[in-house]
């Protein structure tokens, strides 16, 4: 049997076993002096300035503050993962949707981040940690102490490589162990534990782009304006020549300028002649080799004699991903340097400790926008609790008031100019209760009675919800012993395929719709009735409704299915047994909003309601038929276009309202439109 190694040969240390000043630099395969610790200190404190290096710094460091940064439970316990948010002023990812209040002591992370990101800047960044014990025994991080670069004197390393303790002269020569420290570095290599500064490709440009500057300034002042020559004439004396120059030398440019001189001297004022370099395209050559050298590109874009949208939008995909780089190597030094040390004080280092993410590092929202707008027109994508929430989020859009009211309806515009719609508003009869608007004289000539027909609906979707509660209840029994097979069995893979029974569903769903179809075969009979005409109440399509409710049924079961296939792949992590993530996957589906579930269900109600007075107009002796969007209480623009239309034929009618509502409705299956008719004689 062969033995596993337990210790190493090699070592990361390059030559001695620690660094620091006057000892051993950074880097030995560094060449420029200025370059190696601690002097590259300095240097890039000088470069950090320069306008073109400021916006690339701008350009990394700000959006990864922007990000959102959490704790991420990681299956951890809840007692760990909630320590170790509280210490460090985070939120728990998943779980903490708002803000929480703001902190008069402890460790503010937006601060901390600001400065861990001048690793970017000087290669390195050490933080010392403090903590306090509480009354209840548990050490509390307190703060995390900025040791600057420019404050190190020594990096000491073990023989291994390994980072020892750093010194410091302010701290009166005490070393500062490892133990105590947060350490970022970026890109570290082997034992070069102040790192890589991301200016460091920069530096060549930067230098000869400050010698420049001072050479095109000083041209600028000697050879702008020109040089003025006085010249004595032929045979002058030495003193005559002096007093050319004299003359020359004393000449100043504004208003009243001027010059007198002898007899037989010359004035001119010579400017530069023949070719000179171009500065000015040189330093922007320069500025964008600093670009470049940090992938940001895309901050020249305006400058560049080519590109295109097509060029930005690679560069900026690159960017993106050199940003998320960025933030998860913060994020992974923050949780080793951090997280790890406050949970292995308070319980020991068997625990699991939680990880620190940044979760939407460069998101581009307006991308996000335009594919689910492309997703919902095309109907890839159905609008759901679950999308609403993600959009709210990832927009930070404020969320859902629950049980909010309806607003008022809206009085819509009316464009002047249609005689025959404009003649079926013109009159308004009295009695408006204030929730809709009132009758037109044809609605009141058809005999239609608004309340009744919507209090037949809401009674019937109140009635609908409340019988659905079973079946919801028995999908999510369902859907949990599943899931609990396929996490502890496998294969995961089977998530996104968990069958439901919708028979039970399909069953209730149809009989809640033939109900309300006859009862609106029997409302659209006492319209006719009360015009006169006298109408056999006609069977409802039983058929057709039986057909929409299996289907909708399998498409409601699909969907929970789907979400809570998403939410189990998202709850699933190495060690979490079945039992739990079934559990966590039942209390997402119980806190769902039913907003999604009653916007579909009473669509098909709709649906219902419609086809019952369909059904008694296609027994009833030919009338005229109109649009009605009376039951709307907020109308889009296409139902307003539509309000008041009369229609040629039945035929016509039907096309227009063929589910219930108008099929050009933005409001989709919240339209309420219905169609009214009224026979000769009566139409108003």
């Amino acid at each position: 049997m062969v033995s596993a190694p337990t210790r190493d040969i090699g070592s990361l240390a390059e030559g001695l076993g620690s660094y620091g000043y006057g000892q051993l630099y950074t880097d030995l395969l560094e060449i420029i002096p200025d370059l190696m610790w601690p002097l590259s200190v300095q240097t890039y404190s000088r470069m950090r300035h320069d306008p073109q290096l400021a916006a690339v710094l701008a350009a990394y460091t700000l959006p990864i503050r922007r990000a959102t940064w959490a704790v991420d439970p990681a299956g951890c316990r809840d007692e760990v993962v909630q320590l170790v948010a509280d210490d460090l002023g985070l939120p728990i990812l998943g779980a903490d949707t708002g803000p929480g209040p703001a902190r008069r002591r402890g460790v503010r992370w937006a601060e901390h981040l600001r400065l861990a990101l001048l690793s970017l800047t000087y290669g390195f960044v050490p933080f010392e940690r403090r903590y306090e014990i509480d009354p209840a025994g548990r050490a509390r991080l307190v703060s995390l102490g900025e040791r600057m670069p420019h404050t190190v004197t020594a990096i000491d390393l073990n023989r291994d490589g390994t980072l020892k303790s750093i010194t410091q002269d302010y701290a009166g020569g005490q070393p500062i162990p490892a133990d105590r420290l947060l350490w970022y570095a970026h890109e570290r290599e082997g034992a070069a534990w102040a790192g890589r500064s991301i200016l460091r490709a920069s530096y060549g440009a930067w230098l000869l782009k400050h010698e420049v500057w001072r050479v095109h300034a000083t041209s600028i002042r000697r050879f702008g304006m020109g040089i003025p020559s006085v010249e004595a004439p032929p045979g002058a004396t030495p003193a005559q020549v002096a007093e050319a120059q004299r003359l020359a030398s004393a000449m100043r440019g504004g208003d009243t300028a001027g010059a007198g001189l002898p007899n037989g001297f010359r004035l001119a004022i010579t400017g530069m002649t023949g070719s000179v370099p171009d500065a000015m395209e040189f330093i922007r050559y320069l500025d964008q080799q600093m670009s470049k050298s940090a992938l940001v590109g895309l901050l020249d874009l305006g400058d560049t004699r080519n590109g295109s949208r097509a060029l930005g939008d690679s560069l900026l995909e690159m960017f993106f991903l050199s940003l998320q780089a960025v933030a998860d190597e913060i994020a992974d030094a923050a949780t080793l340097g951090a997280a790890v040390p406050s949970v292995d004080l308070n319980w020991g280092e068997d625990e699991s400790a939680p990880r620190i993410v940044a979760t939407d590092v460069g998101q581009r929202h307006e991308v996000n926008a335009e594919a689910l707008n492309a997703l919902l027109a095309s109907g890839a994508l159905t609008p759901d609790p679950e999308l609403e929430a993600y959009v709210r989020a990832a927009w930070r859009l404020p969320q859902r008031a629950p049980a909010t009211p309806p607003p008022a309806p809206a009085v819509q515009a009316r464009r002047r100019g249609r005689t025959a719609r404009a003649r079926a508003r013109e009159v308004r009869a009295a009695g408006s209760d204030g929730e809709r608007r009132q009758l037109t004289l044809t609605e009141a000539a058809s005999g239609v009675d608004p309340d009744a027909i919507q209090a037949a609906w809401e009674t019937a979707v109140e009635e609908l919800l409340a019988a659905w509660a079973d079946i919801a209840a028995a999908w999510r029994t369902d859907l949990g012993g599943q899931i609990r097979v396929l996490i502890d069995v496998g294969p995961l893979t089977g998530l996104a395929e968990m069958p439901l029974d919708s028979a039970a569903a399909a069953a209730l769903l149809t009989d809640a719709m033939v109900r309300l179809a006859e009862q609106g075969a029997v409302q659209m009979v006492a319209e006719a009735a009360s015009q006169g005409v006298e109408v056999d109440q006609s069977p409802v399509n039983e058929a057709h409704l039986g057909e929409v409710a299996r289907t909708l049924a399998d498409l409601l079961a699909g969907w929970l299915s789907a979400a809570a296939g998403r939410e189990a792949l998202r709850q699933a992590g190495r060690g979490r047994s079945g039992e739990d993530v079934a559990a966590a996957v039942a209390a997402h589906l119980e806190g769902l909003s039913d907003a999604w579930l009653r916007e579909q269900l009473g669509g098909a109600l709709s649906v219902a309601q419609s086809d019952g007075r369909l059904a008694v107009l296609d027994a009833a002796p030919e009338a005229t038929y109109h649009a009605s969007e009376i039951l709307d209480q907020n109308t889009c623009q296409a139902c307003a276009e539509i309000d008041g239309t009369t229609f040629g034929s039945l035929a016509e009618a039907k096309a227009a309202y063929v589910s219930g509502g108008y099929i050009a409705c933005a409001g989709r299956l919240r339209c309420r439109g219905i169609i009214v008719a009224t026979w000769e004689g009566s139409d108003g």
